[in-house]
């Protein structure tokens, strides 16, 4: 069992922790999850509760029958032979961090916006394309990922992963990308260990993707099938940047667009190439 408590918790960490938990009241939420779970929720919390304070007590098999753990609080956890207790602050300690000026906090609120913008630009962004035995996110399975990093307007970095797949490649599908269920086999690798090298190579940089929506469908349930937290970053789809900038094109499919920008496609319908096509196409919307 796990109890955690927070104060001044944004939405977002909000909506990660109503996946797991339950909140019986505001800033209260109660739920039986794995030891995984709970310290990926612990590392998201630490993460994004910059102002705000957290405390999470679960239960173990230690002497006490549970431990704790404390985040932005002046209340301290400590070891007393075996034991774990809290450290309680003098009053006149908690007085004094108390009395921080709105100028410091202010300041201290600029540094940060300042590291996090020159850290998003140095990350860039990250360009996503999946390939799929279908359409269908329940039922059909992901049989490739691919990403690319972008910084400073160049490929700075880049990752292609064959998944294999429970149920087998369609015919049609094969004919398409040219992966077959013996390429997989030999090449491939299980769906959780493709989508953990996905999510660490992406991070929390911003995504790009053509027609992103499905591809979120099928990361969303990988995410659920391999027992991960769903993937939030930032995006934009350039399928739909395409459709407010070009007026002059029937036809918006990835391919199509590349064509009007008069953009070389080296091989359609492989995550990576259709990766380094989106972000040559997504370069060109963002002249216009």
């Amino acid at each position: 069992m796990v109890v955690l408590t927070l104060t001044d918790c944004p939405p977002k960490l909000r909506g990660d922790l109503t996946k797991w938990l339950m909140e019986i009241n505001t800033g209260v939420y109660v739920g039986k999850v794995s030891a995984r779970i709970r310290e990926m929720l612990w590392t998201r919390i630490c993460e994004n509760l910059s102002q705000g304070r957290a405390t999470m007590v679960y239960s173990t098999n230690n002497e006490q029958g549970m431990e704790f753990c404390v985040h932005n609080s002046a209340w301290k956890p400590m070891d007393f032979d075996g034991i774990q207790l809290i450290m309680r602050p003098e009053h006149a300690q908690c007085e004094t961090k108390a009395r921080a000026s709105r100028a410091e906090v202010q300041q201290m609120l600029i540094k940060k916006k300042q590291s996090q913008t020159y850290k998003a630009r140095q990350e860039g962004y990250v360009v996503i394309d999946l390939e799929t035995t279908g359409l269908n996110s329940s039922s059909d399975e992901i049989i490739e990922l691919a990403a690319i990093r972008i910084i400073n307007h160049k490929i700075a970095d880049q990752l292609e992963v064959l998944v294999k797949t429970e149920k087998g490649v369609p015919k049609v599908i094969t004919e398409l990308t040219g992966i077959t269920e013996e390429i997989l086999e030999e090449k491939g690798v299980v769906l959780s260990s493709a989508m953990e090298k996905f999510c660490k190579f992406i991070g929390e940089s911003a995504i790009v993707g053509h027609n992103i929506a499905f591809d979120r469908s099928f990361l969303k349930e990988a995410c659920r099938r391999t027992n991960r937290m769903n993937l939030n970053n930032p995006a934009k789809d350039t399928l739909d940047l395409a459709r407010r900038r070009i007026d002059d094109i029937d036809d918006y499919k990835l391919h199509a667009l590349a064509d009007y920008f008069q953009i070389k496609v080296e091989e359609e319908h492989r995550a990576l190439s259709d990766c380094i096509t989106t972000f040559q196409v997504y370069e060109k919307l963002n002249e216009i």
